[in-house]
Parts: structure tokens; C-alpha cells; sequence
């Protein structure tokens, strides 16, 4: 009675599942068959169920065909390529095929019209990456396509385009993520996205290496339309997430985007989502205020700004986008001082910081800002990557001219190499005042020693009534 149930409980699993029907009795041959060493042809036809088993390719005897076969299952084919049109030569009434396991790359030719009876089509586990144009054409009664673990980076959607298909299974190929792939988000009936019964399972490759394929091509169709807004080029270049039935909530896209050299006078208004990256260099951009008040820069981490017109960071000071920065470049600018105690609080308090660039700007050197500016830069040596290229501006016409500012000393910053002319008079005026204090302690020693020996007060002294 149990295994009755058994049997009951199996059927109605299976018809409720289509997808696991597929994976049959064979396949249990295919593997037991694995683990011998015999690597020669074998075959072995069952009556009862009319099913031709051919092990490391076809015995000659059925080199010509059987119309009594319905099914035929090839493992581990031999040779890296399969030719349908030779193979498959006598089997007429053929109903299934499956080619399981070893190194099939490429299928040769089309299926040839003969085999217009075949339902189900399985080739897996194997490397088949390649297909002939109008593979399926003569396939006219084709139901179930099983092409999973094989090697296809891609998918011709006219290819697959057969009219009679109900379900494909396509899990296990290393499938690029990529605008052409758009197909598989098409929902209409009798569409090939629709018609994709194992979509959940589809996996990326590089560089979204295991990430689930849908809501990644969601992300990049997403961000094509959303970059067609601004004058610049986008790319989605990280995914993190493993997915799950809601995989796009939990990815974690990070994209690029690159304005660079557009003539842009100010920072864009509009960004795509998930921009981690933005690069602004060689446009003419003053002002930084949409970092603190744009709420579109708020994921942005990268930050480019060489070759631009910057003249002062102080609009940053206090906002938020500073405090999570990871990289800051502003590199050719025409800063020439900043509120360096600003930016060293900012640099201790941010523990994602790892790169600031502040080279090939016409920094002021005096006594007044690059003592600071200089212990900064030594402070943080670490963050500051392009630090021999921060100098005192050429132009200054002075001994440190274009010198790297963390290598002055102090007596050349503070102290001119040409001596003002106001120091000479008061040097003199120095000299001076020590001298008369000189003949006032003299003169009061005498008028002492004066009194001691004569017992007269001093002229002065005598006079004050």
C-alpha cells in the first residue's frame, strides 16, 4: 500500500513540475557508465520502452538509423562536434534526444527534416557554445529544449524562436549580462523570455561573475535609458548580492559615469542611479555646491575634478558628502589655499577616505598658510597620493617657486632670501636703545661710586626740590 502511495505521490509531483521530468532514468545510466574506464562505443536498445542507450558514440549497426528507436541517448559523445544530419540518418520516428556529458562543442549542421518528429531535445553537460543558423527549423514538433551546463555565452534569439516550443531550460551556461540579453525581460506569450521555465536559475559571468541574470539586466536596461538624460557615457561596473526570489532588492549596483571633457560650466543636475563613480575632469566647473545640496550625489564615493576651475573647497566644509568620500581629485585646478583645519578634521573623521589628489595647483607659500598646509600634507602622506606634485605656484617670481611644498623649511618659507629694507632702521634703532641703557646703568654706577667717596648727591638729584 506505501509503495503505492509511493508511486501516486511520484506521478503527481512530477506532472505538477515539468521541468524536473526531464531529468530521467538516463541519466542514472549516463553516470554508472562514468565511473568505468571503458571508454568504447557500446550500445543497448530496450524493447519495452523502444530506448536506444549509446555510450562514447554510435556501434556501426545503428550508424544507419532504427525507426524503431523513439528515444535516443548519446553519452559522453566522443567527438567535439556533432553532425545531426549524418547521426541522425534512419531514425525516423525518433521522439526524444539526449546527448549527456564529454566535449561537444559545436553542432555542425541543422536537424534534418527526418527528425521533424523529435519532442524532446536535451543536450547537457557538455561544452556546446556553437549552433549553425536554422539549428531547429525542421523541427516542427519540438516541445522541451534542455540545454543546461553546456558553455553558451549567448543566446540568438531567432535561433530559439520556434513556434511549437513550450519550455527551455538554459541554467548552468556562463551567459553574458549585457544589453543584447534584454530578451530574457519580455513576458508576452510566445515570446523566448516567456518561454524560459528555469529563468530564476540563470547565472552571470564576468564580470557579474554568479550574479542572478534578470535583475542584472534590469540594472543595465535601466541604466542605458536613465544615461540618456546627460551628456555623458555610463557603465554598470560591480553587482554585489547573490539574489534570491527578491534578488533585485538585494543587489547592490555600483556605476560609473564619465562627463569628462563636455564643456560642462557646472556639475550635472541629474546622475544615474547607483553612480559610485563620476568623472568631471577637463571641463570648466567652479563651483562645488550641488555636492552638499543635490541629493543625486549622495552615493557618489569617486570623485574626478582635474583640469577645471576650481578656486576654493570651502563650500565642502561641514557638509556630509566630505564626511564618506573615498576618492577626491583635483588635480590642475587653480586652487591656491584651503581651510586646512577644515580638511584635516574631515580626513580624521572619515574612515573611508583613501585617495586625495591635489597636485599641479598654484598653492600660495607665505608664513601665513603653508606652515599648516605643510604639516598636512606629511600627516597624511598615505592619503594624499600625487604629494610631489604639490608645489608653490611658478609664478610667485622667489627662490621657492614650484618647490615641493613638503620639503620646505621653515626659514625658507617665513624668512625672504631678499631682506626688507624696514629691518635695517630698526636694527639701528635696537642698537641705539642698548646703548643709551649702557651709559644710564653707567652713569647711575658712578653717581653710586660718587657718593660713597665724597659723601655729594649727584647734580641731578641735588636740584629736585
Amino acid at each position: 500500500m506505501w509503495k503505492a502511495l509511493s508511486y501516486v505521490f511520484l506521478i503527481t509531483f512530477f506532472s505538477m513540475n515539468p521541468q524536473l521530468s526531464l531529468v530521467n532514468a538516463n541519466e542514472e545510466n549516463c553516470e554508472l557508465r562514468q565511473t568505468n574506464s571503458n571508454t568504447s562505443t557500446e550500445c543497448n536498445f530496450k524493447e519495452e520502452d523502444h530506448r536506444l542507450v549509446c555510450f562514447h558514440g554510435l556501434e556501426d549497426k545503428w550508424k544507419t538509423g532504427d525507426e524503431n528507436v523513439l528515444t535516443l541517448v548519446l553519452c559522453y559523445w566522443p567527438l567535439t562536434t556533432f553532425d545531426p544530419q549524418n547521426v541522425l540518418q534512419g531514425f525516423s520516428s525518433l521522439k526524444k534526444l539526449t546527448i549527456r556529458g564529454g566535449n561537444l562543442t559545436k553542432l555542425v549542421s541543422s536537424f534534418p527534416n527526418e527528425s521533424r518528429s523529435i519532442e524532446k531535445l536535451e543536450i547537457t553537460g557538455t561544452k556546446l557554445k556553437e549552433l549553425p543558423e536554422n539549428t531547429f527549423v525542421n523541427l516542427s514538433n519540438l516541445k522541451s529544449l534542455d540545454f543546461r551546463n553546456n558553455s553558451f555565452p549567448e543566446i540568438d534569439v531567432e535561433t530559439f524562436n520556434i513556434s511549437s516550443l513550450h519550455y527551455i531550460y538554459l541554467s548552468g551556461n556562463p551567459l553574458k549580462c549585457t544589453e543584447d540579453t534584454k530578451w530574457i525581460l519580455n513576458k508576452e506569450t510566445g515570446s523566448l523570455g516567456h518561454k524560459i521555465a528555469d529563468k530564476e536559475h540563470l547565472r552571470c559571468t564576468v564580470p557579474y561573475d554568479g550574479r542572478s541574470l534578470i535583475p542584472v539586466v534590469e540594472i543595465i536596461i535601466t541604466l542605458k535609458e536613465e544615461c540618456t538624460k546627460t551628456v555623458c557615457e555610463c557603465e554598470l561596473v560591480y553587482v554585489f548580492g547573490n539574489g534570491g526570489k527578491h534578488i533585485q532588492k538585494q543587489l547592490t549596483a555600483f556605476v560609473s559615469v564619465n562627463c569628462s571633457h563636455r564643456g560642462l560650466t557646472e556639475m550635472p543636475n541629474f546622475l544615474p542611479a547607483n553612480t559610485t563613480t563620476l568623472h568631471l575632469s577637463g571641463n570648466k566647473i567652479q563651483d562645488l555646491r550641488p555636492l552638499t545640496t543635490n541629493p543625486v550625489y549622495k552615493g557618489v564615493e569617486d570623485l574626478y575634478l582635474n583640469d577645471n576651475m576650481i578656486e576654493s573647497i570651502v563650500q565642502l566644509e561641514g557638509s556630509s558628502w566630505v564626511d564618506r568620500f573615498r576618492l577626491l581629485s583635483l588635480r590642475g585646478n587653480k586652487l591656491t589655499d584651503l581651510p586646512t583645519y577644515a580638511l584635516e578634521n574631515v580626513l580624521l573623521h572619515n574612515g573611508n577616505a583613501v585617495s586625495l589628489y591635489l597636485g599641479e595647483n598654484p598653492w600660495r607659500c607665505d608664513c601665513l598658510f603653508t606652515p599648516g598646509f605643510q604639516e598636512l600634507l606629511i600627516r597624511y602622506t598615505n592619503l594624499i597620493k600625487d604629494i610631489n606634485d604639490v608645489r608653490c605656484s611658478p609664478t610667485n617670481g622667489d627662490d621657492i617657486s614650484d618647490r615641493i611644498i613638503k620639503d620646505l623649511r621653515r626659514t625658507e618659507i617665513c624668512v625672504s632670501s631678499d631682506e626688507d629694507p624696514i629691518i635695517h632702521p630698526l636694527d639701528i634703532l635696537n642698537i641705539i636703545l642698548a646703548f643709551l641703557i649702557l651709559l644710564i646703568i653707567g652713569k647711575v654706577l658712578y653717581d653710586y661710586w660718587s657718593f660713597k667717596k665724597t659723601g655729594k648727591l649727584p647734580w641731578i638729584v641735588a636740584k629736585i626740590p
